[in-house]
């Protein structure tokens, strides 16, 4: 893994020079902008997990003596449990121009009669970044072994990514996929400035073309090229 991982470096992914693509189906605001601008999502987490798993175990047994008052009683006990993290949104690249012209689909944006599709050519500047081999795995949810094994490679303990995940997907059941959305939410919070996701299957269209998709959080270190 380790000397693929050396191969991807070699072959440029990390390099400010490497060219990657972003499709937008309505350039307009970008340009009147003067290039990408920082947006920010909040998401929920839960810092105290041994007493959240707690309340759900007494929230089963209210549930199962049909209990209201118990269940209403813990139930109010959840939300002040619940924390918010706000990060920045990431901007989407990939190193495959068809792909990106997936996304510059003007029937996606908002005033589509209107919008103005473009493909752009942008390079990238960006410090400490992990790199997740997927390959085959669909955009929007990727293996999670694969995902712990890019935060690995790039320093975070296992543990550390364990009790993160299950703090921030601590209402999610299936534990076999994270999406990317969770992914960046961990890229945010453990302080990358970028996320390589290798060998991807595009998601939009049901589309089968494989490519390296870069999450870039900073939109400062995105210079567009044309």
């Amino acid at each position: 893994m380790k000397s693929f991982i050396k191969s991807l470096l070699r072959e440029g992914l990390n390099e400010s020079t490497y060219v990657w693509y972003h499709g937008t189906p309505d350039v307009r605001d970008l340009e009147s902008d003067g290039g990408f601008t920082e947006r920010s999502i909040t998401a929920e987490y839960i810092e105290d997990l041994d007493k959240y798993n707690e309340i759900q175990r007494q929230l089963d047994i209210a549930r199962e003596n049909d209990d209201d008052g118990a269940y209403h009683k813990y139930i109010a006990m959840v939300g002040p449990l619940r924390k918010k993290f706000t990060i920045r949104k990431p901007i989407f690249l990939t190193n495959v121009h068809s792909v990106a012209k997936t996304y510059a689909d003007p029937q996606r944006a908002f005033d589509y009669q209107n919008s103005v599709e473009k493909v752009l050519k942008v390079s990238v500047n960006s410090n400490r970044g992990i790199t997740i081999v997927a390959t085959g795995d669909r955009f929007r949810f990727i293996n999670i072994n694969k995902v712990k094994q890019g935060f690995k490679n790039a320093g975070i303990s296992e543990d550390e990514f364990n009790l993160v995940f299950n703090q921030f997907n601590f209402h999610t059941q299936n534990r076999d996929n994270i999406r990317t959305d969770d992914i960046a939410i961990l890229g945010e919070y453990f302080g990358f400035d970028y996320i390589d996701i290798v060998g991807v299957l595009d998601s939009y269209n049901n589309g089968n073309t494989k490519s390296t998709v870069r999450m870039v959080f900073n939109p400062k270190d995105i210079k567009i090229l044309q």
